[in-house]
């Protein structure tokens, strides 16, 4: 029986989310107000999930695992602080793009550093989402069990707003398979029938047609 995965479904968001990012950012014209307040509004969602991400990490699963192998957290907290300090520094630049923008300024040489920056940070992320993903998750599974870790899961999910829970699977759902999407919502439907009912709105409102026909067969 396969293990509880406790990074995969946001890991999928979070790549979904920087790679569509990634490529708004190649092609943006950096003189089009409305191509800038795009670019914006996405990259201001990312660097929330990524934040979040973090410190959910480490304030939940990093913490928990720390209590029962010591020093075994040090590698990804390390990561995050890394990490953030370059997530920080472009997110100012995209505020400092949208305001030049906003003014009638030409943005095209912060864009281009912004786009050089991300890419090394699309880059490094990646790596460390694998790292977590195999390394970390392999440190989960000898210390904890599945019901132990769907509680840690449980808890980072009970921090979220309604309207973060959202954003988040925006991201998620497109970018999940389709077994792992029926397993999700049949168990919500089992458990809190309400919560499903919302989450089969999000479905049919971020999934292509034929993939939410394709659900809603499966789990009705």
């Amino acid at each position: 029986m396969q293990r509880v995965k406790i990074f995969e479904a946001a890991h999928k968001g979070l790549r979904n989310a920087l790679s569509q990012f990634s490529f708004m950012l190649g092609k943006c014209d950096f003189n089009s107000k409305q191509d800038v307040e795009k670019l914006h509004s996405l990259g201001k969602d990312l660097f929330m999930m990524l934040s979040t991400h973090a410190n959910d990490e480490n304030s939940i699963i990093l913490a928990e695992l720390e209590a029962r192998a010591a020093g075994s957290s040090k590698h990804d907290m390390d990561d995050h602080e890394r990490l953030e300090k370059d997530q920080d520094a472009m997110e100012k630049l995209l505020d400092e793009i949208k305001e030049v923008s906003s003014k009638g300024g030409n943005a095209e040489e912060k864009g281009a550093e912004l786009y050089m920056r991300f890419a090394k940070f699309h880059g490094d992320y990646l790596l460390h989402t694998v790292a977590e993903e195999t390394d970390t998750q392999r440190l989960l599974w000898e210390n904890f069990t599945d019901p132990e870790l769907h509680s840690i899961r449980g808890r980072i999910i009970s921090k979220f707003t309604p309207e973060t829970f959202e954003k988040w699977q925006s991201f998620i759902m497109p970018a999940i398979t389709h077994n792992d999407r029926t397993m999700m919502l049949r168990g919500m439907k089992a458990a809190a029938p309400p919560q499903f009912e919302k989450l089969m709105v999000m479905a049919e409102k971020y999934l292509p047609k034929d993939e939410f026909d394709k659900l809603n067969k499966s789990v009705n």
